[in-house]
């Protein structure tokens, strides 16, 4: 069964990619909103921290793939803010 889960990662990691792209192309973060992927990032650090506690690699997997790809579109949300 956690051979679906494993399927997971590469989509999560996708999913974050165009947004990434549209950052660093367009260098404004204007009309994102930053609420959201804060509370994103901590659902899924919490999410982490469970799967870390529970010994589910499928899951540490995933959200630790999720939580480089949200940090890295909240980096760029907070430094193409202040331009």
């Amino acid at each position: 069964m956690e051979y679906i889960l494993f399927l997971s990662s590469p989509l999560l990691l996708i999913s974050g990619i165009p947004q990434t792209i549209k950052l660093l192309k367009t260098k404004r973060s204007k009309d994102i909103s930053i609420i959201t992927y804060i509370c994103t990032w901590l659902a899924v650090l919490l999410l982490l921290i469970d799967s870390i506690l529970n010994g589910s690699n499928s899951l540490i997997l995933s959200n630790s793939i999720s939580m480089v790809t949200l940090t890295i579109n909240l980096v760029l949300i907070l430094k193409y803010r202040k331009n």
